[in-house]
């Protein structure tokens, strides 16, 4: 499907968009209890019939009040622009460009006029780890760190990201396949749209890390080489030992690294292993002790300990979901 049929598609208006704009009102098409609580919570039990992906339009011509969703959402602008408010913050989302977003984030969007078309991808929160991550490439980027805190039950989820992509001819055809993919589901349909979603986080991943890595450039060169020297020795890498190959004393590289990226050295070191034994587990056939060697652990115990960090399921329940998918 070309982008132009695909447009031509999502123009046409739907029954609840015909209300809206002929009435004046918001239809609450999914109950939510708006006149009960100030921010209701969008459930998870409305989606995701058909499996870990769900994707619709927006409907237009009316306001989005408040709410929160129990899964992590992708905007994607296919047409026009919208202006919405992702906790309280103005975000004006234009053709071609994507706000990704945690799940228990608060939410309210403008209403769109006739040719905004804003597309909703929504993921179920446990394939987050399994079906994407271990498909990504190996990265210490932050939608690779964003989407792990999404999955973790414990972690802070306030967390968005805008992708001022619009003119990144590569994530466009991705995107748009997708969408084109779920709407007319074909046989595989799902198992595509994972592939395709896979392929675009990798590419969105790739654009975040250009422009982390331009401004880090432009205000210290320096952490750049220090992440570096974490990515490549973090098996056995101590504090200490990374402030003497540095030329500093450890407190002092310890508060830089959490100032530069909000995440102490310990932190920085667990993520990076993390996302190694997960690589382990997609492309190597090693035994869950033998990932626990190689990412630099003397006992099984602590990569569990790592792991429940991160998610709920232990190593071994990964990587026998890893070999099933």
């Amino acid at each position: 499907m070309k982008e132009t049929e695909l447009k031509e598609l999502l123009w046409q208006e739907n029954e609840i968009e015909k209300i809206q704009r002929t009435k004046g009102y918001n239809v609450n098409d999914q109950n939510l209890p708006f006149d009960e609580v100030d921010v209701p919570k969008m459930p998870s039990s409305n989606f995701f019939k058909e499996g870990n992906i769900f994707i619709n339009k927006h409907h237009r011509y009316s306001a989005m009040p408040n709410h929160t969703h129990e899964f992590v959402e992708f905007n994607y602008m296919l047409s026009g622009s919208c202006t919405q408010y992702v906790n309280d913050k103005k975000v004006v989302l234009q053709e071609g460009e994507i706000i990704l977003l945690d799940k228990d984030i608060v939410q309210r969007i403008d209403p769109l006029g006739q040719n905004d078309l804003l597309i909703n991808i929504l993921l179920k929160d446990e394939s987050i780890t399994t079906e994407i991550i271990i498909n990504m490439v190996k990265s210490n980027g932050l939608v690779n760190e964003f989407l792990m805190n999404a999955s973790n039950k414990t972690g802070k989820h306030d967390a968005f990201i805008h992708f001022h992509c619009g003119e990144n001819e590569e994530i466009q055809e991705i995107i748009q396949k997708l969408i084109a993919e779920y709407l007319q589901k074909q046989r595989y349909y799902m198992r595509a749209a994972n592939l395709l979603l896979s392929l675009l986080l990798i590419e969105l991943t790739r654009v975040i890390e250009e422009e982390s890595l331009d401004n880090y450039q432009k205000k210290d060169e320096e952490i750049i080489h220090i992440l570096k020297y974490i990515d490549v020795h973090f098996r056995h890498l101590s504090l200490k030992d990374l402030a003497k190959r540095f030329g500093y004393n450890a407190n002092y590289i310890g508060n830089k690294l959490k100032k530069e990226t909000g995440r102490t050295f310990q932190d920085l070191i667990n993520s990076v292993k993390y996302q190694t034994a997960l690589e382990l587990m997609k492309e190597t056939d090693k035994s869950i002790e033998e990932i626990a060697y190689e990412i630099g652990f003397h006992s099984l115990p602590s990569l569990y300990k790592l792991f429940a960090r991160f998610t709920d399921k232990t190593p071994k329940q990964l990587r026998n979901q890893i070999t099933k998918n």
